[in-house]
């Protein structure tokens, strides 16, 4: 007897990953670019799309596979019009439509697998338009198999399209890269995070507070895949929402709170007291690198902000306008300069000690030596 799914609950990351170049967040530069080409019937054979990971580079790649492939006519914008999806779209979504080809380059790095591959391209698709092949984290090729690749990617038979993606671009060779359109797509910002956040949680009817949708979109580093999957741990810690105390405890940090403490005891004629915060630390049982992670960026962001002022329409700040707005008046460039090198010596040194606590005391303890107005204590 057949058994039932149950508890067959989709990751946000897969349930909401982009179908349209209209759902993607945040890579303007790139889906105008080619919605333009599709539009005009201008179709490169091979494409290249790069950045860092979680931005978008499959899920792009599967679109334009898509556009290309959909049952009514070449199109930026396959079903925009709220059809249901073709059956050869819902393939692609599902990956298992013949006639595009998906390739993990970390896996398949040899050359009798590039060769094989290769074979292939001599059969015209068996129901699209197009073969389109799909490979990613192509800088893991070998040589051999970028040679291999190259006579292909130069000539290749007009039904088939490369779209390669990666995220070390500097790995391929010049001969590859100049066959290739290529577009480089960008780390999404904290604001363009945290929004897809809120938007998501609302439809899914999850409690999220604003404060920790932004607490882990600055933690995801620019990857709405990471920052998804941290929402994932973050709901099952939090019993159903998202809360600013369930995330600060599942990434380890204290969160701006533990920021301010620490630059309060660098300011001048500070009445914190060392004990005081590094017990309250202690208390939370921090992940420590990531809480030597958030003094440098606070220290970057501290400088920046010096240079450049509050403008609104830099959008280059990951702590609150607040914190600068309080701090960045109490330090001069000299000192952030100084405080944000020991912060880094203290992220090397925290590969090395026994103990992630001994390596952030220490870094704590350098600063408070090198704080003009600390040099006395003891």
């Amino acid at each position: 007897m057949a058994l039932s799914l149950q508890g067959n609950y989709q990751a946000l990351a897969r349930k909401y990953r982009p179908q349209n170049f209209e759902d993607v967040v945040g890579q303007e530069h790139v889906i105008n670019a080619l919605k333009n080409s599709i539009e005009q019937q201008r179709i490169h054979h091979a494409y290249l799309l790069t950045g860092t990971r979680g931005i978008g580079k499959t899920t792009i790649a599967r679109i334009i596979a898509k556009c290309l492939e959909c049952e009514q006519g070449i199109s930026s914008h396959p079903h925009l019009d709220g059809s249901d999806l073709c059956d050869t779209c819902n393939a692609i979504a599902n990956g298992n439509f013949p006639d595009v080809i998906e390739i993990d380059g970390a896996s398949q790095t040899k050359v009798d697998d590039t060769r094989a591959l290769l074979e292939t391209t001599q059969y015209p698709p068996i129901k699209g338009r197009f073969k389109v092949y799909i490979i990613d984290e192509v800088h893991m090729l070998s040589t051999s198999s970028f040679n291999a690749l190259l006579k292909t990617l130069e000539e290749p038979p007009q039904y088939v399209k490369f779209i390669l993606a990666t995220t070390d671009p500097q790995k391929i060779p010049v001969t590859v890269l100049s066959r290739c359109l290529q577009f480089q797509l960008k780390a999404l910002s904290i604001s363009e995070i945290a929004g897809q956040i809120i938007r998501i949680t609302q439809k899914e009817q999850i409690p999220c507070d604003e404060t920790a949708a932004n607490v882990i979109a600055r933690a995801a580093r620019g990857s709405m895949r990471d920052a998804l999957s941290l929402c994932d741990q973050s709901i099952a810690l939090g019993n159903g929402s998202i809360t600013k105390d369930t995330v600060l405890h599942m990434l380890g940090s204290a969160g701006d709170g533990f920021v301010t403490q620490v630059l309060d005891l660098l300011t001048p004629n500070s009445q914190t007291k060392l004990e005081n915060v590094l017990s309250s630390i202690k208390s939370i049982s921090p992940n420590y690198k990531a809480l030597l992670d958030d003094l440098v960026v606070a220290f970057h962001d501290l400088a920046l902000y010096q240079m450049i002022g509050g403008s609104a329409a830099l959008n280059v700040f990951s702590i609150s306008s607040t914190i600068l707005q309080t701090y960045a008046p109490q330090f001069t460039a000299k000192d952030l300069q100084l405080y944000y090198q020991i912060c880094l010596q203290g992220l090397e040194e925290y590969k090395l000690a026994s103990d992630g606590s001994l390596a952030f005391e220490m870094t704590v303890l350098r600063l408070l030596a090198f704080t003009p107005s600390k040099k006395s204590i003891g």
